[in-house]
């Protein structure tokens, strides 16, 4: 892994260097421990000031090395080391513990696992196109997974998919920091909450899975006996709403964001597209919308494709308010329209549901007052669902499973208590078959099933106004139509 410099040009470092650095280091790097010295190839992840985790190579083997530094250094390395006996105690599949640091040592602190190879997350596994039969089967293997962990009385609090690895078809837990461990089994309460905690990690069309679920954990762990499928998914679905919270990073700095403010504008990067072409029209937009190719100007918004620095074309949409100062000055009490776009754009991709990327958003202000606002996401070459189902032709192969596609999306928003306020066949863009939402600016997201029901029967009466004077497409929708009622 370390053939581009020879060993003794590779830069050295220790903790404390890494401690003070304000970027991740460049690789390949050596570290000095005290078991010696360690090649690390490729960082994985880089807390400022806090942690480390790389690929690295000791003698030759290659392993993944966890570095803590800090004030707070010892008892995180203490709260990792925990975890993983605790996943190994369990009989549970996890990299295998190489060697750790003494926990009396105050610098220094590192844990070298097994490095597993190539692997994949179970995320990329159940999104990759594979049939339900395959993806029930990952889901029984976590739940199995899941009630080992539980009665041996170890809970791992941070269950994202991300920390589920898939390594030559066996799945891992990884990511000790994450879990808490006790020397007795989880009650019933909190095996149930951890169970439905995992649930609500997946996307909402996975909840047809739940009895897959209920009954591999229930063959694990005996606790599960009595619990119902309809009691577990009111659970899933209240956390599910507690961790829509997270859709706040997007107007912080953190791993996936990226956010720039003072008195004069606040602008937020999504870090995948955060590059020099983004900025540059961010720091210009007006600049870019006069020489882009406009779809639509109104009175309050404008959409325009762009092309950027770097030839890739996006989409920005302009929201400006022509009410006068006063309304511009009572519109802090309300986030901006692209604000709220951003974050339901975020909000959609949590929930599964496509949407162009949403790459970047921009708010000028004049002290507390948002003057006009700019959203910019992918462009997506595509047909509105109105064009795309016209009655002037005859139905397409792809008719039925596109309108099957449609209903999944309108299924997860009223599970999710999501009200999109204007469903429209032009808010349905189709891309290689595919549907995608958009006009995402007056979406909003209910805590509770009685506040969004009257918003619900909005949007079902929109929809429903679409297919009107298209007999095919309302025949072909008025069982999706049906089913998303009774959903």
């Amino acid at each position: 892994m370390t053939e581009s410099l020879p060993l003794s040009m590779t830069p050295l470092q220790t903790d404390s260097l890494l401690m003070s650095m304000q970027t991740p280091p460049t690789t390949p790097f050596r570290l000095m421990t005290r078991h010696g010295t360690i090649t690390c190839c490729k960082v994985l992840r880089f807390l400022l000031g806090k942690r480390m985790v790389a690929l690295a190579e000791q003698d030759g083997q290659p392993c993944i090395i966890k570095c803590f530094f800090g004030k707070n250094a010892n008892r995180y390395f203490q709260r990792e080391l925990a975890g993983i006996n605790g996943f190994i105690r369990s009989g549970a599949d996890t990299p295998a513990l190489i060697r750790c640091s003494d926990a009396n040592e105050q610098e220094g602190l590192h844990i070298l696992t097994q490095y597993l190879g190539k692997v994949r997350s179970l995320a990329d596994i159940l999104e990759q196109d594979i049939d339900d039969r395959c993806r029930i089967v990952w889901l029984q293997q976590s739940a199995r997974l899941l009630a080992k962990l539980h009665k041996t009385g170890v809970c791992q609090q941070d269950i994202h998919l991300d920390n589920l690895l898939v390594s030559n078809d066996r799945l891992y837990m990884i990511d000790g920091g994450g879990a808490s461990v006790s020397l007795s089994p989880l009650t019933s309460k909190r095996c149930f909450e951890n169970l439905a905690l995992f649930m609500a990690v997946l996307y909402p069309r996975y909840d047809c899975f739940a009895d897959n679920v209920l009954t591999d954990y229930a063959s694990e762990n005996p606790l599960a006996a009595g619990w119902t499928k309809k009691a577990f998914l009111e659970k899933v679905h209240e956390l599910r709403k507690w961790r829509e919270r997270f859709i706040q990073k997007s107007l912080r700095n953190c791993t996936e964001f990226r956010v720039e403010k003072n008195n004069d504008h606040f602008a937020a990067f999504t870090r995948i597209y955060d590059e020099a072409s983004l900025q540059s029209l961010i720091a210009n937009p007006e600049a870019y919308i006069a020489n882009g190719k406009i779809l639509k100007q109104g009175k309050t918004n404008t959409v325009v494709i762009v092309s950027l620095d770097d030839g890739n074309k996006v989409l920005i949409k302009k929201y400006q308010s022509t009410k006068g100062f006063l309304h511009a000055y009572l519109r802090p009490l309300r986030s901006s329209r692209a604000r709220k776009a951003w974050l339901n754009g975020h909000l959609l991709r949590f929930l599964g549901v496509d949407t162009p990327a949403p790459m970047a958003m921009l708010e000028h202000r004049s002290g507390p007052a948002v003057i006009c606002s700019y959203i910019v996401t992918e462009f997506v070459p595509g047909t509105h669902a109105m064009a795309y189902f016209n009655s002037a032709q005859e139905p397409l192969a792809e008719w039925p499973q596109v309108a099957s596609a449609i209903g999944d999306i309108l299924v997860t928003l009223k599970r999710s208590f999501v009200y999109h306020g204007d469903l429209k066949g032009n808010n349905f863009l189709i891309k290689n078959h595919q549907p995608q939402l958009i006009d995402l600016d007056a979406m909003r997201s209910y805590q509770w099933r009685f506040c969004f029901r009257r918003r619900f029967r909005k949007d079902l009466e929109r929809f429903s106004r679409n297919w009107g004077d298209n007999p095919n497409a309302k025949a072909l929708f008025q069982p999706i139509i049906n089913a998303w009622k009774e959903a």
